[in-house]
């Protein structure tokens, strides 16, 4: 299995915004807080396709889009990881292992800390913490975590 990224384009923002839909629902609905017409207000704001990578799949015939991944430069130096999601039929196969280690490779390279919000109670904050991420605050919605280079 070959893994790539490959940039984003203004029109590939209803297929991320899915995406982003499929990966998030279940995490919203166990807190009693989705809804799609939010979720697609928040995720416009945040649509910047210059920061934004196609997690790329190639098993032998041909490339597959199977995840979003997002790193924003912050204005206090850091890096955001704004977005890491993969589409469920690719959960468990080690590909957001490989996509945090080019974000951390980066973080490295820059001299930078990455921080991110995660959904409180997601699945996703063991993930982030097995990659060193370590809780920094938040609230009862979305804990702040932050991960630093050696």
């Amino acid at each position: 299995m070959n893994l790539s990224f490959a940039p984003v384009a203004e029109s590939d923002f209803e297929a991320l915004f899915a995406l982003r839909v499929a990966a998030m629902r279940p995490s919203l609905e166990r807190l009693g807080i989705f809804n799609l017409d939010h979720a697609r207000k928040r995720f416009q704001g945040q649509f910047a396709p210059q920061y934004m990578r196609h997690i790329c799949v190639d098993e032998g015939a041909g490339p597959q889009h199977a995840g979003l991944l997002t790193v924003v430069p912050h204005e206090d130096g850091r890096l955001k990881l704004q977005h890491l999601y993969l589409l469920p039929a690719w959960h468990n196969r080690r590909i957001g292992d490989w996509a945090m280690q080019q974000v951390q490779a980066q973080a490295r390279q820059e001299g930078r800390a990455v921080w991110l919000e995660v959904l409180n109670h997601s699945d996703a904050i063991r993930f982030y913490e097995r990659h060193g991420f370590v809780h920094t605050g938040g609230d009862p919605i979305d804990l702040l975590y932050q991960w630093t280079p050696a």
